[in-house]
């Protein structure tokens, strides 16, 4: 009986594999016998536009953040993006759609590295993009491939800072600048007092660009094997390369346009490859125009995560630094002692914030106002460990405050130094009497008018500002040999106004690591012993449309929800100058400005102008 058992079993199961299936009509059950697909590699597509900006935003009230096509991103949302792909065992690799995408430098090598981290973490990266500047060319040199159109462009003609010099234009205006420095390179006082750099300026500015030059050059070819730095050098003297050319040096690995690269991608895999469109980014839905109560569906935002566990604060002091007013606490423009403070409060009395990290990107500002927010800084430090994160400039003020740290990481490009002091004045005794305005002071004190803009120092007058500024030289240099100790030698080897590169401030001993955000993130974490599993809270918080409306409503001032109104003059006139000349002109506007009532600054020289050869 056992016998055949067996032998019905054995019979059945060669019946059943020697025909192949057949399905009756509606049946979906997938047979055992036959293998499933094999999946394909999954691909994050993160396409960027527009400008990536230092820090996240608030909400403001515009035609494209109201339709849905505000595509801007913040660098901190893009390490975080960045490190989840690097984490997902899922993906297979990474496309990035840089048209139309505009950075700079340091962040272009802050980005870089972190492409560095996810090819060793086994993914494939590639970037696409129809045309690349200096910027964009070196963030794509960091991946496996580099792809555009045959007929796309690389415009990368090399790497300056323009020298922009005001004295002309005011003496046109019968302006007369009455300015101070202390410090011997520091320049400061030459945009307005010359109409050309001294030779001291101008070394220090030669000292710049010879190092964001090497950086570019040595990077670019560290990331294409096939290429040593003097045919990088060769291909950046030409100047403007189209892709055709380009792949034939070496430049570029495909020449594709857009619609074709899905299909390449698919042909790297041998299943095929998924992309996954926005990869990381949070959806939002778009607010309807046509109807008149859509917007009140921006009162349904959701709730800030909560901090839960331990966790490192990044403050973020981006703009001039700049004395309390009216709100400053808020301004996403500019660095006020009160915004930081609030900022250190919140994250000295949250028990979960173990440590701090400062990000700066500024190039000063007010000398009172850098001391106070170096205070808070110092005092914070005492309780929770403070580190510092150089951006695209950390210089005079900038540097000041960072020197509260315990250390410093600077970017490869980053520019920072100028440790010195001006002040001055512009008398507008000439332009007054030009157009018949007759102003006729009485005074008691025999220096009455001596911050007046109606009169230039008298050599007293000028004596007495030179001491004061003398002691707040005195003591910004005694904040950097506190905070830096004997890693710097001989402090005026590096001081009397002296510009460096990250590169180069390393070297000097003003900063103690050259990395990114991330990596000062990571220290921080470590000088608090939470190296794993670590929350990150960024300071100020950027405000919902929901924090604005309830200011607005508690305030007698109310904030103003549609941005692109200015009342200032001078707007008109800066709207006709290029961009790059027209953020110069309103940071000369702001320092003359911040001048008159805080009337020792601490400032990197105004009219400084990268230029990287930006096409977008």
């Amino acid at each position: 009986m056992k016998r055949s058992l067996i032998t019905a079993l054995l019979t059945l199961s060669l019946l059943t594999s020697s025909a192949l299936p057949t399905f009756a009509a509606g049946d979906t059950t997938i047979p055992a016998t036959i293998a499933a697909p094999a999946p394909k590699a999954r691909i994050a597509l993160i396409k960027l536009s527009d400008q990536l900006l230092e820090r996240p935003k608030s909400f403001t009230i515009s035609l494209a953040s109201l339709s849905g096509n505000d595509k801007s991103q913040s660098l901190s949302t893009l390490i975080v993006t960045l490190d989840k792909a690097k984490k997902d065992t899922a993906l297979s690799g990474l496309l990035l759609d840089l048209s139309a995408f505009s950075l700079t430098l340091n962040q272009s090598q802050e980005l870089g590295t972190l492409i560095t981290d996810l090819r060793h973490a086994g993914k494939r990266v590639a970037v696409y993009s129809s045309d690349y500047d200096t910027a964009t060319y070196l963030l794509a040199s960091y991946a496996d491939t580099i792809i555009m159109p045959e007929n796309g462009n690389i415009l990368i003609p090399g790497v300056g800072l323009q020298m922009v010099f005001f004295k002309g234009t005011l003496d046109k205006l019968n302006l007369q600048p009455d300015f101070v420095q202390i410090g011997k390179y520091k320049g400061a006082e030459e945009p307005f007092m010359r109409t050309s750099a001294s030779d001291e300026y101008r070394a220090q500015i030669n000292k710049l660009v010879d190092g964001m030059y090497s950086e570019i050059t040595s990077t670019i070819a560290t990331n294409r094997p096939n290429l040593d730095e003097a045919a990088v050098k060769k291909a950046i003297d030409e100047a403007w390369l189209t892709g055709k050319h380009a792949r034939e040096i070496g430049l570029v690995d495909q020449t594709l346009t857009r619609d074709k690269v899905n299909a390449w991608l698919d042909s790297q895999f041998p299943n095929g490859a998924q992309t996954l469109a926005d990869y990381g980014k949070p959806k939002t839905e778009a607010i309807d125009m046509n109807n008149p109560f859509a917007i009140f569906s921006l009162f349904g935002e959701k709730p800030k995560p909560r901090i839960t566990k331990p966790a490192i604060a990044v403050i973020y002091a981006v703009g001039e630094i700049v004395p309390d007013f009216v709100n400053g606490e808020d301004s996403d423009e500019y660095v006020t002692p009160g915004g930081i403070r609030n900022a250190v409060e919140k994250a000295m009395k949250d028990d979960n914030v173990k440590a701090i990290v400062l990000r700066v990107d500024s190039p000063g500002g007010s000398a009172s106002a850098s001391d106070e927010i170096w205070s808070v800084l110092h005092d914070a430090d005492k309780k929770k460990p403070v580190t510092i994160s150089m951006g695209r400039v950390a210089a005079s003020g900038g540097y000041y405050i960072s020197c509260s740290g315990r250390s410093i990481t600077a970017d490869p490009a980053t520019i920072t130094g100028s440790i010195g002091v001006v002040a001055g004045k512009i008398v507008i005794k000439g332009l007054t009497d030009k157009i018949g305005l007759n102003i006729e002071p009485v005074t008691r004190g025999q220096h009455a008018m001596m911050l007046s803009a109606m009169t230039p120092f008298s050599d007293e007058e000028r004596q007495f500002l030179t001491k004061s500024m003398t002691e707040t030289y005195g003591v910004f240099t005694s904040r950097v040999t506190g905070a830096r100790g004997d890693k710097i030698p001989k402090l005026e080897d590096v001081a009397q106004g002296r510009l460096f590169t990250g590169i180069q401030a390393k070297d000097a001993g003003l900063v103690d690591n050259v990395g990114t955000l991330n990596d000062a993130i990571l220290a921080a974490a470590t000088s608090a012993h939470i190296e794993k599993n670590f929350q990150i809270e960024v300071l100020p918080e950027p405000k919902t449309f929901a924090d604005i409306l309830r200011e607005s409503l508690m305030s007698d001032v109310k904030a103003p929800l549609v941005t692109g109104i200015d009342m200032n003059p001078l707007s008109s006139l800066f709207s006709q100058l290029p961009p790059e000349l027209r953020a110069t002109a309103k940071s000369a506007q702001l320092m003359l400005t911040t001048m008159q009532h805080d009337h020792i600054m601490l400032t990197m020289p105004l009219g400084l102008v990268e230029t990287v050869g930006s096409t977008h």
